[in-house]
């Protein structure tokens, strides 16, 4: 007898324990679903920082080019400024000599005619 009542009670807490699994399982393939949202979730959003993350490395080196590209046109610029200010400050001296040449000849023609001037007035 002490058999039959340890099967039974065997045979309840099996039953039991079966029962309680597939409502476990239930409740598990709910949970399965959720965890997997939550890891499809979390795929795309390290995608999208992962994304971000290479946009703003493509920006920065966009940038940098951008940068040593002005860097090159800057300095570019600047020779070619100097030699224009080279060529136009010699232009320029050029000028003030013709000019200063020029006012001496205008100078002495006028020194010179005065002093013809003031001889014929004195005989």
């Amino acid at each position: 007898m002490n058999t039959k009542w340890i099967s039974a009670l065997a045979l309840t807490v099996l039953i039991s324990a079966g029962a309680y699994a597939q409502d476990t399982t239930a409740l598990s393939k709910k949970e399965i679903r959720q965890q997997e949202r939550a890891e499809r979730k979390a795929r795309v959003k390290e995608d999208l920082k992962n994304a971000g993350q290479r946009v703003g490395s493509a920006a920065t080196e966009v940038g940098r080019g951008a940068k040593e590209k002005a860097k090159v046109a800057d300095e570019a610029v600047s020779k070619g400024a100097a030699k224009v200010g080279s060529t136009v400050n010699k232009g320029l001296d050029k000028a003030e000599n013709a000019i200063v040449t020029e006012a001496d000849k205008i100078k002495a023609k006028r020194d010179s005619s005065r002093a013809e001037k003031a001889r014929r007035d004195s005989l």
